[in-house]
């Protein structure tokens, strides 16, 4: 039944992605799914090795296992979900587990491919952003393996697509589905939190003349109030890491999980505000490692040239010459969202392969906010449409 499914929801994808995407974009996102199932039954049929696997995504498999068993406790969130389709399923449960992985990140190239054409992004620079959130090695690898990425990497992707459409064009459906797209991400990694305090931050004070009114606030707080609510009714649906981590004493301070690739260890044992007043040194290093004066061998130096290099463009990128008119403003919410999320993660990260990994889920936030600068503006309009 799983092959089936699997087989019968793959033509759909790419029958629908014909009728509504326009030429060459076709193209580009044919072959981004396409990969994508290629990843998928290259680890699962173990036609070679795909980075990142290995025992993190054996270990989501083994717990679930002993989770439906009733024999062994839960992690994450994700054994959750991974339990649903292992019971559905059954033996093919993996394999769809994994082919919704493939949705979700190509998902996430959707989003920005109709994101930018509706902001009416040139067409070189609209192929130029979608093929970076398509081909980018690390997205590829991670879209289609048994980890939680993918599930995170969507659901940023939404709640930054869902603000865009809000500052765009108004509506309370925009601002729940940012929020709570945000909060979907948390449950996977709690760190995506920075981005709920930007975009929140962002309904009160990024206000146009579709936007202007009090339901936006209503509507925020209690989402917010809502969220709050869970959280101190559940705590450890979220904050369970963090928990653990202030409670044995061991906060912000990650052990090195790779001989070598390991960066920053002289900072291990500082005091939390020592660490707070460096936190750019950190965010630097997430961004941008494995960085040249880091290199332990070439392949660090083709991760870096394949990978790193492209944050080094999109973050110059995202500080060229702002927009006139209201799209400079959001820009600016993006950006902040970007280096709020690298922020959270750059705390609790001192290794390269790690920080590949956490920085490949905010990819599209920072290539929409890079793209923004190209995006159309009308002259007359400008002044206007950018209410204080």
């Amino acid at each position: 039944m799983s092959i089936a499914v699997l087989i019968l929801l793959s033509v759909a994808v790419l029958a629908l992605t014909v009728w509504k995407a326009e030429r060459p974009a076709v193209y580009v996102l044919c072959a981004a799914f396409l990969l994508r199932m290629l990843v998928l039954l290259t680890d699962y049929c173990h036609w070679g090795h795909i980075p990142f696997t290995g025992a993190d995504t054996e270990d989501f498999h083994i717990t679930t296992l002993a989770f439906i068993a009733g024999t062994g406790p839960i992690k994450t969130n994700y054994t959750y979900v991974l339990a649903l389709f292992y019971r559905v399923f059954g033996d093919g449960g993996r394999l769809m587990a994994q082919f919704f992985n493939v949705l979700l990140s190509y998902g996430a190239v959707m989003l920005v491919y109709a994101t930018l054409r509706d902001l009416e992004i040139p067409r070189k620079r609209l192929l130029l952003a979608v093929s970076l959130v398509a081909f980018m090695p690390a997205t590829l690898f991670l879209s289609g393996v048994l980890l939680r990425e993918a599930w995170i990497q969507f659901f940023l992707t939404l709640s930054a697509c869902a603000f865009v459409w809000w500052y765009r064009k108004g509506s309370m459906a925009n601002v729940v589905v940012c929020l709570t797209a945000t909060y979907a991400s948390m449950l996977m990694h709690a760190g995506c939190i920075g981005a709920l305090a930007v975009y929140a931050a962002g309904f009160l004070l990024a206000r146009t003349w579709k936007t202007v009114g009090g339901r936006t606030y209503a509507v925020t707080a209690c989402l917010l109030a809502g969220f709050l609510a869970i959280l101190l009714l559940v705590p450890d649906l979220l904050l369970a890491k963090f928990h653990h981590a202030a409670v044995s004493g061991h906060s912000f301070n990650p052990k090195p999980v790779a001989a070598g690739s390991s960066y920053l260890m002289w900072m291990k044992g500082m005091s939390l505000p020592m660490k707070l007043l460096l936190s750019p040194v950190r965010m630097f290093y997430l961004l941008f490692s494995p960085l040249p004066f880091d290199w332990r061998d070439v392949t660090d130096g083709i991760v870096f040239m394949v990978d790193s290099v492209f944050y080094i463009v999109l973050t110059v990128m995202m500080f060229r010459r702002p927009l006139l008119g209201k799209e400079a403003k959001m820009k600016r919410f993006l950006i902040y969202t970007v280096f709020a999320l690298t922020f959270v993660f750059a705390m609790g990260t001192t290794n390269a392969g790690t920080a590949v990994r956490h920085r490949a889920k905010f990819l599209p936030v920072m290539v929409l906010a890079a793209s923004l600068t190209a995006a159309k503006t009308n002259p007359d309009s400008r002044e206007l449409t950018d209410v204080e």
